[in-house]
């Protein structure tokens, strides 16, 4: 047997594949030695040599351990073969592992199943419901026992998961008015490392708050000792050097080799990243700056934040009248997408003002504020500022 673990899935779309990479890459920063067909096509950009079915067939025949990475595609090639030409490879290992179970007379020492995303109970196979599944991406739990159980099919000693140690929230009063049912919330989940999510988009207009929110992020990450890197595209990152700078400037401490290189290299940096077993969060602001940049959009999109699906530790808040595009981004479902709206309710204000302007008479003055302003926190707070210094 070949002291290996195997990742058995069938190509259905680019999502799912990438989601096989990021597992395949988790294991390996454990220390683990993966078979997977992604890390081949690096290593050999013509493939293996005696074709990929014979490949396949050893890998599903030697490998000491096989994670079969479940989908309904894989599960349909097990029960019954594909029309020739699709899934060539699921079906050769569907096939071999079918013989395998039956061989063992149900005794499986080395084959489990992952579960990378739902999959209807009905459709996993009758024949394959007696084992442990594993969930590694649902928690940090499911993805350590799936790597000790790997460990120990290969005989590995002194192997432990890619685990980030993120802080329990803490008792914080943001200088907000309201954004208490969604956008601070997601912020504390986010940084409790309690979200699926790692990449908070705030998108709105003009005077809405987006600076502000951020301003409390940062003052809230680094009250959970986050290390905190700002980047503000409206006065500074017109560039790649300039962000890299930035970043350099404010989290050099935790990225030894990025620091060592004079923080400028992107490759570096994200070695770094992936390497941290403590959280650090990232805010850029006044993203519309750079949108038309395609230098930097691209490299925030296809460098960075294309990062946060193998840097366990690596939470990013991008706000903006403009945010970086979902459609066809490899980390979309890392992603969440938050549109800041006009606060309009006049009980959302009043616990603010009793906070900002002790005995300010929002009775009688903040019914008007609202309507005039039509709840844009920006003009509110003027309008509130204004009352006050005229007594």
């Amino acid at each position: 047997m070949r002291s290996q673990v195997f990742l058995s899935y069938r190509h259905e779309n680019p999502e799912h594949a990438r989601a096989v990479r990021r597992l395949g890459e988790l294991l390996r920063q454990a220390g683990l030695p993966v078979a997977l067909d992604q890390f081949l096509l690096e290593e050999m950009p013509g493939g293996p040599n005696e074709g990929w079915p014979k490949w396949c067939e050893d890998c599903a025949n030697e490998s000491a351990s096989v994670v079969v990475i479940a989908s309904e595609g894989w599960f349909a090639a097990y029960e019954k073969p594909p029309p020739p030409g699709i899934g060539l490879g699921a079906a050769v290992e569907a096939r071999l592992f079918q013989q395998y179970l039956y061989d063992e007379a149900g005794n499986n020492p080395r084959i489990r199943l992952a579960f990378l995303h739902d999959v209807p109970p009905d459709q996993v196979p009758m024949r394959l419901r007696a084992w442990h599944r594993f969930r590694p991406f649902v928690a940090t739990a499911e993805l350590d026992q799936l790597v000790r159980w790997i460990a120990q099919c290969l005989g590995l000693t002194g192997i432990e998961a890619p685990t980030v140690r993120w802080t329990e929230p803490i008792e914080y009063v943001p200088d907000l008015a309201d954004r208490a049912k969604l956008e601070w919330p997601a912020m504390v989940d986010l940084l409790a490392g309690r979200s699926r999510e790692r990449i908070l988009l705030y998108e709105g207009g003009s005077g809405l708050g987006k600076s502000h929110l951020l301003r409390q992020a940062a003052a809230y990450g680094r009250q959970l000792d986050i290390p905190v890197a700002q980047v503000d595209f409206k006065s500074s990152g017109q560039d790649v050097e300039s962000v890299l700078g930035q970043l350099d400037l404010e989290l050099g401490e935790w990225l030894p080799h990025f620091r060592r290189a004079g923080g400028c290299k992107t490759h570096l940096l994200r070695r770094d990243l992936r390497a941290l077993r403590h959280p650090v969060l990232i805010i850029f602001d006044a993203f519309e700056q750079a949108a038309d940049n395609r230098t930097v959009a691209d490299w925030l999109g296809q460098q960075l934040l294309a990062e946060v699906e193998t840097a366990l530790g690596l939470a990013v808040v991008v706000a903006g009248q403009r945010v970086p595009g979902l459609a066809g981004a490899q980390w979309r479902d890392l992603a969440r997408h938050i549109r800041l709206q006009p606060i309009t309710e006049i009980e959302q204000w009043i616990p603010w003002l009793e906070r900002r302007f002790p005995g300010f008479d929002h009775g009688s003055h903040l019914p008007t504020i609202l309507m005039l302003t039509d709840g844009n926190p920006a003009n509110v707070s003027t309008f509130c500022e204004t009352i006050v210094a005229k007594g």
